[in-house]
């Protein structure tokens, strides 16, 4: 996405987000207060655990505490703050920390948050320049759960607001920066979105503007077990609005066509199998359709990728309307990787077997190509064999691709020959085929999970 991106992304969710988001899977369960006398102070109930006042009202200024119990443990209030939406807790880098909820200042603001430790403010969490439509009612819910699976616990607080009779919720979600988290770095665009916190003494969270008002727009804000698990369906959004999709959805939409492509062909079709590999290096794999039989033993390929709408994309090449295509339903092929400004490029060395008649053999090596969505083949080298005269001994000549002659040992060795002078690096990469057949009949979901066991089958080293 480039500044129009923003655009895009203000005007999609200006007009409604639908399709994704909601998941039947684990729910967290709302964070629960725990007493510090082994009691446990509030119900577990869907707007989450509460600490109960212990006199009805808060003392003022930040550092103040209560006694919360037997132990000794003080319980830090601060002015304005809301008790039965504050919380002790165990955060990534903080250790044990007070998470204190504050009502806002004026019916227009939205309420403030910050972290307790020793008596100290030790960090307020980042709030953000936009005020709600809608006057603050209450805090409905805290919790604390590693969103963005990143390995750090982040906070996500649910708040409701209020005007005339309309009531509504909304997502507040205080992501904790991870260094592995490369989201903002893949999508820079959306850089005006974050609001970063900032510390001296501990680890910072930030907000994301657009995730809270994507969850807004998908109505995942009401429950916390609406939005706990909506982190990848938000990404794979964002990702699709800047043109590019995650595999997993690059696969179900394969899956999603594949009456398209499944479709088979009245002739060489004694082997008829697909696979999903990374033949280029753009995020987007190839699915290969290939067909192999018939007397001359030919072979006819199609090739597909997920485009940028994320329709199913049918590739161009450059091979010849009824000339045999290579045989590429193999479980490995060599490959040189060539590097340059234009980025890398993988040709995977193939051949092609034909049989011209019962005593005539034609072979030839080839390398295929995956660049700007356009499969090149390169003509290396050929080699015929023909069978005849008494004895039926065989009669081999050889050429390359510039018509000089080549014995049988020079053909078989020419695509390393050829690569080798141009100092390409040279890999192995396996392939996973399996029989179109296995498509018929069933789920999408199943399908889904063939056309990944095929993609996981792949590798390049």
């Amino acid at each position: 996405m480039k500044k129009a991106g923003i655009i895009l992304l203000m005007a999609v969710l200006s007009f409604g987000i639908t399709g994704c988001g909601k998941s039947d899977g684990e729910i967290v369960a709302e964070p629960q207060w725990e007493s510090v006398d082994g009691e446990n102070n509030s119900p577990n109930t869907d707007n989450g655990g509460a600490l109960e006042n212990m006199d009805g009202a808060a003392a003022s200024g930040a550092g103040n505490e209560k006694e919360a119990g037997g132990d000794g443990t003080k319980v830090p209030f601060v002015e304005g703050m809301i008790p039965e939406q504050s919380f002790e807790t165990e955060l990534d880098g903080w250790g044990k920390v007070f998470f204190v909820s504050v009502m806002p200042q004026g019916e227009s603001g939205a309420p403030e948050f910050m972290l307790i430790k020793n008596g100290e403010t030790v960090y307020t969490f980042p709030e953000t320049s936009i005020s709600p439509d809608g006057k603050f009612e209450a805090v409905s819910a805290v919790s604390f759960q590693d969103y963005n699976k990143d390995g750090k616990k982040d906070v996500i607080v649910l708040a409701e607001y209020g005007s005339g009779e309309n009531r509504w919720s909304e997502a507040m979600v205080f992501l904790q920066e991870n260094s592995d988290n490369m989201f903002y770095l893949d999508h820079p665009e959306l850089k005006d979105y974050k609001v970063d916190g900032k510390t001296e003494t501990g680890p910072s969270f930030y907000r994301d503007t657009f995730l809270e008002e994507y969850l807004s727009r998908q109505k995942l804000t009401e429950r916390m077990a609406d939005l706990s698990d909506s982190w990848a369906d938000y990404v794979d959004y964002a990702d699709s609005l800047a043109g590019s999709f995650s595999t997993e959805r690059q696969i179900k939409i394969f899956a999603e066509n594949r009456a398209v492509w499944m479709e088979g062909m009245d002739y060489a079709n004694d082997v008829f199998q697909f696979t999903v590999a990374g033949l280029s290096n753009d995020g987007r794999p190839v699915l290969i359709v290939s067909n192999q039989g018939g007397t001359g033993i030919y072979t006819y390929s199609n090739f597909y990728k997920i485009d940028k709408k994320g329709e199913l994309q049918k590739l161009e090449t450059s091979f010849q309307e009824g000339d045999s295509q290579p045989d590429i339903i193999r479980e490995s092929m060599t490959v040189y990787s060539s590097f340059s400004t234009e980025g890398i490029k993988n040709h995977f060395i193939v051949y092609d077997l034909i049989k011209d008649s019962p005593g005539t053999y034609f072979e030839r090596v080839s390398s295929l190509c995956v660049s700007d969505d356009f499969v090149l083949e390169t003509p290396l080298a050929s080699l015929q064999t023909v069978y005849e005269g008494e004895g039926y001994s065989a009669h081999i000549t050889g050429e390359d691709c510039s018509g000089n002659a080549l014995t049988k040992e020079e053909y078989e060795n020419f695509a390393d020959t050829y690569y080798g002078n141009l100092g390409l690096a040279k890999k192995t990469a396996a392939f996973k085929w399996i029989d179109v057949k296995t498509l018929e009949g069933i789920s999408g979901e199943e399908a889904e999970k063939l056309l990944t066991e095929a993609y996981e089958g792949f590798s390049m080293e």
